[in-house]
């Protein structure tokens, strides 16, 4: 009988699963609040990473290279506010407490993430970012480089088993970079004039252009770039195209006429176009002055090619007026506006630089608004032509970088085309050779009906400016500028032999020092690198 019991005993299966379930309860409760575990630091670290992505993104956004760039950058990350979940979510075994991720530059304790500016990153991501590319120059501040504080939350795995350690530190970190891009731009490179033919450091090179400009030295100075059409290696003073959507040079052409390219270009991904662009491309700019040569003759009733409203060029009148670009060859009969500025050679053999803001203001003024003709006195060495009105100049129009021209510095040729545009009786003033500034070539519209402060000023050009010594850009896909600039064409392009030459002012450029005016035609963006 007993042996049958414990036969039948062990024959009984009724109850092992329960017997089971209750040997592997702890095991299944415990892998149950890792599973939890394991979602609410996932949790927290996608809402930190998306906090810091974000910050990284608003603060590398501002990274212009401008001197308060990094102020700005700072004020952007400072305007957000993240919230972060389960912070502490395992205090008490209450789920759902979060922080609310923010920073303060001034106060780095009550900030819940950590700020840096960066020059440069390792070329590999698994690389270490060193502390050799932290900066605190907004003009080197590229990258912007966001850490979370660790947050500890914690954890309900530990408890019932008996771990030690109750808590999971979870932390993130961003680095977004600065990129802009032009939109809607002449499609022209020129070349920096400050770059050292021989070569050397590309960095310095880009320095000087942006510290000779915030200084006010390139202020009212020409520069004379020069283009050769016959597809050399460009230096410093030299100028070229970049690549639009056509290959064709009337396309190129179109495009300089019009300042529509139909593409944007990035400040480090440049595409430039090489080949002989000899007489259509001069014939489009200067579409802008109302001249109407070659394939651009019919164009002279179409406003996409309306002329600026002030054209004084010192054009030979007598018929051909209104076709190529033919400068008078006495001076005392007209002088275009900027005429007079003592050129010096680029050292490399590229264009002309003039030595200061030396143009004859007051010649122009004589000879354009006097209404005399003082060619019987050239020969006379003491004659003074009357001075213009340069305080009143100043006052009503300033390219000036720091915002207002100082008394004492004369006025550039883009501020006084600008007082000569705003007071339109001295666009009618003519000349000894009867040239006024009025433009006379365009037909069929009104010119009043398609203002500078709408559609544009004709007199513009925005182009990318390149080390060419140091990256050689002819005919390269991808190049990297090292700013854009506003210029103003003080001439009509003139091509001369083989050799073109395009007289410019510098009015603005992008970056370090610039003055803000180029905002409408860039496309600044940041993007996410690490």
């Amino acid at each position: 009988m007993l042996s049958k019991a414990i036969k039948r005993f062990l024959d009984d299966h009724r109850g092992y699963v329960i017997a089971l379930t209750l040997i592997a309860m702890p095991l299944l409760l415990g892998f149950s609040l890792l599973v939890i575990d394991v979602g609410r630091s996932g949790n927290l670290h996608t809402d930190l990473q998306n906090a810091v992505d974000a910050m990284a993104l608003a603060g590398a956004r501002e990274l212009d290279g401008r001197d308060d760039a990094i102020d700005r950058a700072d004020a952007a990350i400072e305007a957000l506010a993240n919230s972060a979940a389960f912070q502490a979510g395992g205090t008490g075994m209450s789920l759902g407490s979060y922080i609310t991720v923010t920073y303060d530059a001034g106060n780095d304790a009550g900030s819940t993430v950590k700020v840096y500016y960066l020059s440069d990153i390792p070329a590999d991501d698994d690389d270490p970012i060193q502390n050799s590319m932290v900066t605190t120059d907004p003009a080197e501040a590229s990258y912007a480089f966001v850490i979370a504080k660790g947050q500890a939350i914690t954890s309900i795995f530990p408890v019932p088993v008996g771990f030690n350690r109750d808590t999971i530190n979870i932390a993130a970190e961003a680095v977004a970079v600065y990129r802009a891009a032009a939109c809607d731009v002449t499609p022209i490179y020129i070349c920096n004039p400050y770059e050292n033919p021989a070569g050397g450091n590309a960095e310095e090179a880009a320095e000087a252009l942006h510290t000779e400009f915030a200084n006010g030295n390139l202020y009212g100075r020409q520069i004379e770039f020069h283009n050769d059409n016959a597809g050399s290696t460009p230096g410093p003073g030299n100028f070229g195209f970049l690549a639009v959507g056509d290959p064709g040079a009337n396309a190129l052409a179109e495009a300089l006429a019009i300042g529509r390219p139909g593409m944007c270009y990035k400040q480090d991904d440049l595409s430039t176009k090489p080949g002989v662009m000899k007489g259509p491309v001069e014939n489009g700019v200067n579409t802008r002055f109302g001249l109407y040569g070659g394939s651009f003759s019919s164009n002279d009733k179409n406003p996409l090619y309306r002329p600026a409203p002030n054209v004084r060029m010192a054009q030979e009148q007598g018929g051909n007026e209104c076709k190529s670009y033919s400068q008078v060859t006495n001076a005392y009969d007209a002088v275009p506006l900027g005429h007079g500025a003592t050129m010096q050679d680029i050292p490399g053999g590229g264009g002309k630089i003039a030595s200061g803001n030396n143009w004859n203001l007051d010649l122009y003024w004589d000879i354009s608004h006097s209404g005399q003709n003082p060619s019987p006195l050239k020969s006379d060495p003491n004659y003074t032509p009357p001075a213009a009105p340069a305080g009143t100049i100043r006052a009503y129009s300033s390219s000036h970088p720091s915002g207002a021209t100082p008394a004492g510095v004369q006025p550039s040729a883009y501020d006084v085309y600008n007082y000569e545009i705003g007071n339109p009786s001295l666009l009618a003033d003519a000349a000894p050779n009867s040239e006024t500034g009025v433009p006379q070539c365009h037909k069929n519209y009104n010119l009043a009906d398609y203002p500078d402060s709408t559609y544009g000023n004709r007199r513009e050009i925005f182009a990318a400016i390149i080390n060419c010594v140091d990256q050689d850009p002819q005919g390269r896909d991808s190049v990297e500028a090292v700013a854009f600039a506003r210029m103003f064409l003080v001439q009509p392009v003139l091509t001369v032999g083989n050799t073109s030459r395009m007289v410019l002012e510098t009015v603005d450029i992008t970056g370090a020092g610039g003055r803000g005016t180029l905002d409408e035609f860039l496309r600044e963006e940041a993007e996410l690198v690490r």
